[in-house]
């Protein structure tokens, strides 16, 4: 009875170990592994895109960053001297007048023609700091007014020069770096009369 009883388990440890069947369990496991495999690659292949594309966006993005922030420093210092300068044109406007007044009495005593030379080269000095700083000063006559430049303070009513042109500045205009407008010029604009 014991032999019987071995001879049956080993027939189904050979029914078991079936070379057919193993091989059709080892196939299929095979596959199995190598679907999973090929999922897993063109996961991975994927993924590492992704990622190539992510990292050249944020390397784009940086760059966009840095020339934005370049651009801001480089305005910041570009234009970090117009508040001093628009808090300075009042005494520039003074110096000027008070030459312009020296220049039009025409005083020839000696104390004022010491001052008229100090004066100018009080001036001489501010042309150099506005050449510095490339300021440009806006005191042109005889030119179309510009709207943009000038502010009509009045109209002088004439035949004699074409309309629209600048007849006097009152009070000159400044425009920082050919962009920034300091202050408009105050001007007189000619126009026809009818």
């Amino acid at each position: 009875m014991i032999h019987n009883e071995e001879e049956q388990l080993e027939k189904k440890i050979e029914k078991n170990q079936d070379p057919k069947i193993n091989h059709k369990k080892y196939d299929s496991d095979n596959l199995i592994k190598k679907n999973l495999i090929q999922f897993l690659e063109i996961q991975l292949k994927e993924s590492e895109e992704k990622i190539i594309e992510k990292e050249e966006i944020v390397e784009k993005e940086i760059v966009l960053i840095h020339n934005r922030f370049n651009k801001e420093i480089e305005k910041s210092i570009k234009f970090s001297l117009e508040k001093i300068i628009i808090d300075f044109l009042p005494i520039i406007d003074n110096i000027e007048r008070a030459l312009n007044l020296i220049e039009t009495i025409n005083l020839k005593q000696e104390k004022y023609t010491e001052i008229l030379k100090k004066l100018q080269f009080i001036c001489n000095l501010l042309e150099k700091f506005f050449y510095l700083f490339n300021i440009k000063k806006i005191n042109d006559t005889n030119v179309l007014f510009n709207p943009s430049i000038h502010q009509a303070m009045s109209i002088h009513y004439t035949n004699d020069i074409i309309s629209n042109q600048i007849v006097t500045v009152m009070q000159s205009g400044y425009i920082l770096h050919k962009s920034r407008l300091l202050r408009p010029a105050m001007v007189v604009v000619s126009k026809e009369k009818i």
